[in-house]
């Protein structure tokens, strides 16, 4: 089975490379045609965690833009998808471009993410039956199009939440965990995801402010009381949405994820540092929106999510 993966940013481009060290036959769409191009004749490029460099060649690489003339002129049909895109790609472009690929031949979609909402854009094209979810602890970070290096081990999570029985879902984590990654199917994605969405709303737009990496936020107690802050007022919005949450359990997840990520660079750092649009809306201007309808004033949020935005250059004059 040839699996096809969206998205030839780090962590696209990471784990990639480790099915193709596995054996498995992949199809990696860009979002250039330029990095399509560097890939298919230099190879890719994976610095592992113990420093080794390894080389892919015969890389399977095209422009997602190039998509419907590359599946007319292959006539393979696209069976299995993974998106490792940001929620700031999910835009009418992406979706119309998504749209145009044969759908219906799809039998499953696994959308990895670090915000929530996107999933309502993906259910207008595919069947609620198809489209699970995955949340990853893992982290790297790419130093070109075709070299990525692998900065973090951590755990991924997948989960149909309609289906916890999902036989697709077992299938990807089954690939996964053959490709060395620690992966589990979970009964309960929903719950992983908000999980994860606590974990990147407060390291996220605070390490992206103070220009640290994820570890530096740990290192004074000034640092440790904005963090503190942050996750209190998150916690606050679960309860009054009714998301099930342990307080002290998300806490003490929060901190061992910054230690297990110390030396990283957060995604919305880095995408502030490059002038890129942040993925703020979908995290912090989510929960910002949760807040609302149940009108609470949560002044915490508010400020993180106006002064990332001060910082896209897309509100630039």
């Amino acid at each position: 089975m040839k699996w096809d993966l969206i998205g030839g940013g780090a962590l696209g481009l990471m784990f990639t490379a480790r099915l193709l060290q596995d054996g498995q036959q992949v199809r990696l769409w860009t979002r250039t045609s330029e990095q399509a191009e560097q890939l298919r004749q230099k190879g890719l490029f994976l610095i592992d965690r113990k420093g080794t460099r390894q080389h892919y060649t015969g890389i399977h690489a095209y422009a997602f833009h190039e998509a419907e003339d590359v599946m007319k002129r292959l006539d393979e049909p696209i069976e299995r998808l993974a998106l490792f895109i940001k929620q700031t790609s999910f835009n009418d472009t992406f979706m119309k471009q998504l749209a145009a690929l044969p759908v219906d031949t799809v039998s499953s979609v696994l959308c990895f993410q670090n915000g929530i909402g996107h999933d309502e854009k993906l259910k207008q094209l595919f069947s609620e039956k198809v489209l699970a979810m995955a949340v990853t602890t893992e982290a790297a970070k790419r130093t070109s199009h075709s070299e990525v290096i692998h900065t973090g081990e951590g755990e991924t999570w997948l989960g149909n939440p309609i289906d916890p029985n999902d036989h697709a879902v077992r299938e990807w984590c089954n690939l996964f965990q053959e490709a060395g990654f620690q992966a589990f199917v979970s009964n309960n994605i929903e719950d992983n995801i908000y999980r994860k969405l606590i974990v990147n709303a407060v390291i996220n737009p605070l390490t992206a402010l103070l220009r640290l990496r994820n570890g530096e936020l740990l290192q004074s107690e000034k640092r440790l009381q904005l963090m503190r802050e942050v996750f209190e007022e998150v916690i606050a919005i679960y309860r009054l949405q009714g998301i099930p949450v342990h307080a002290d359990e998300a806490w003490d997840n929060l901190i061992r994820v910054c230690r297990a990520t110390a030396s990283n660079t957060s995604s919305m750092l880095a995408d502030v540092l490059a002038e890129r649009t942040t993925e703020i809306d979908a995290i912090t201007g989510q929960l910002l929106r949760i807040a609302d309808a149940h009108q609470y004033d949560s002044p915490v949020q508010r400020y993180l999510y106006r002064s990332i935005q001060a910082l896209d250059p897309a509100f630039l004059s």
